[in-house]
């Protein structure tokens, strides 16, 4: 029961907060769009944390959470996130919300291939983050990589 609270709780706090901003995102759906896409970086580090706590020694392993938690990082790829970077919803154009580099719309090819990286790393995970201790340390730095790769070409201090 305490695993699925805790799972549910970047949801219940999202679901609490976006009340605050939402009148401000239904005037620019920009905004909007951005809001969305930082909601599923959300998530995406909630998942991937205890992962890395876990590989660390920070946090116990414990295989059935662990593989639970690779797996809602493989099941947020199935998501779709179409509309949420639209062009212009940058750092330069949006600076108190946005932290995502224009490079992101101009290098398309690097940008694709940040995502492929993420996409193989996320599987990669998926795959062995319930295999024991030792298998999740050895994808758990693929995944490190890949969020490092877009953050540090795509992502504004």
């Amino acid at each position: 029961m305490r695993k699925i609270l805790l799972l549910l709780l970047p949801v219940i706090v999202m679901t609490i907060t976006s009340g605050t901003t939402a009148h401000a995102a239904e005037r620019d759906p920009v905004k909007k769009a951005i809001e969305a896409r930082q909601a599923v970086m959300v998530l995406r580090s909630w998942y991937a944390g205890p992962l890395f706590g876990m590989a660390k020694g920070d946090i116990e392993y414990d295989a059935d959470w662990a593989s639970t938690l690779a797996n809602s990082l493989k099941a947020e790829l199935d998501t779709t996130d179409r509309g949420m970077w639209p062009e212009e919803s940058d750092y330069e154009t949006y600076p108190d919300s946005s932290r995502t580099l224009p490079e992101w719309w101009l290098d398309v090819d690097g940008a694709e291939e940040a995502e492929k990286a993420y996409d193989n790393a996320v599987a990669q995970i998926a795959e062995s983050a319930g295999g024991g201790l030792d298998a999740l340390r050895s994808a758990v730095g693929g995944l490190g990589k890949s969020c490092k790769g877009c953050h540090d070409g795509y992502r504004a201090e």
